[in-house]
């Protein structure tokens, strides 16, 4: 392998590692504040919903559909726009919202993840999906036991957790590629 081609892997490793730091850094700050990890996902979400207004718009009148179709768009995107705004202007509220989106979601994706470990028993992998499945169920109802409440930590502390654990994916996957170039002077299999 050329010294350009490992210079490149050694970069790139040395950019995953960065992000793997980065991401249990804002893991441990979601965790430690869930309640601003939170709001600050529901402010997030309320600039993505306008963003999406924006895009449909776009879409609605810049392409050749007929004039039903842009008419829908139009709606669509100012409905988008209002949600959007309403979310920015009150965080908390769509916290609330969000965490009980969440719970819901979290008990019927665990519902169908037992249902097909059921079907699927003896299967590759089933007892995990089940297993997997029925962790789901437990977070769901307790994000749903304990709501309204569970708006101050639900989401901060799940998206926490998610930050964590990708972020020590993306630091075992650096230092397995640093070394395997230091080993073997060749990329990883």
């Amino acid at each position: 392998m050329g010294s350009d081609a490992l210079q490149d892997i050694k970069q790139s490793s040395s950019a995953l590692m960065a992000g793997g730091i980065l991401a249990i850094i804002i893991g441990i700050i979601a965790i430690a504040v869930p309640a601003v990890a939170s709001v600050s996902i529901a402010i997030l979400v309320g600039i993505l919903v306008i963003v999406l207004a924006v895009a449909w718009l776009m879409a609605a009148f810049q392409s050749s559909a007929t004039p039903g179709w842009k008419v829908t768009g139009g709606i669509l995107s100012v409905l988008l726009l209002i949600g959007g705004l309403w979310i920015l202007f009150n965080p908390i509220d769509a916290t609330i919202g969000l965490t009980a989106v969440i719970a819901v979601v979290f008990i019927v994706m665990g519902v169908v993840r037992v249902a097909t470990a059921i079907t699927h028993r003896g299967g590759e992998g089933a007892g995990l999906v089940g297993f997997g499945g029925a962790l789901a169920i437990i977070i769901g109802v307790l994000i749903a036991a304990s709501f309204p409440s569970s708006a101050a930590w639900a989401i901060g502390l799940l998206v926490g957790i998610q930050f964590l654990f990708d972020g020590f994916g993306l630091v075992f996957v650096a230092a397995s590629i640093k070394g395997s170039i230091k080993n073997g002077g060749g990329t990883p299999a």
